[in-house]
């Protein structure tokens, strides 16, 4: 409304005055005129800019799980370097359920904080 307005006033501020007179226009003719048209523009609504919710990832979406299956790899890769599987020692079958699922855990109970702290 505001630019209008402004356009408006500048229009007129750079029209010379005799052009002015010469179309039947007088200063209250024309107060008359952006009375009119400023009414007329506060009267048309703005339409109010709803902003659509951004688009989550996967991993955005399901933090708990997304957190779960990274824990799990991490566990795996863990209980790979930590434990002798060939040298004599236990087969990596007696430990990688018990690193894979502390790892699980671990990664869950980080992805519900996140969910917890988003909302």
């Amino acid at each position: 409304m505001h630019r209008t307005l402004v356009a408006a006033v500048i229009c007129l501020l750079t029209m010379p005055a005799a052009g002015l007179a010469q179309n039947g226009f007088t200063q209250e003719s024309i107060r008359k005129a952006v009375d009119r048209d400023r009414i007329a523009l506060s009267v048309v609504a703005r339409p109010v800019a709803q902003q659509q919710p951004r688009e989550r990832s996967w991993a955005g979406r399901h933090p708990v799980l997304f957190g779960a299956l990274v824990g799990l790899g991490v566990g795996v890769a863990v209980e790979a370097a930590v434990i002798p599987g060939g040298s004599g020692g236990e087969p990596h079958s007696v430990y990688l359920p018990m690193f894979g699922g502390m790892g699980a855990g671990i990664g869950a109970l980080t992805g519900l904080i996140v969910s917890a702290v988003r909302r």
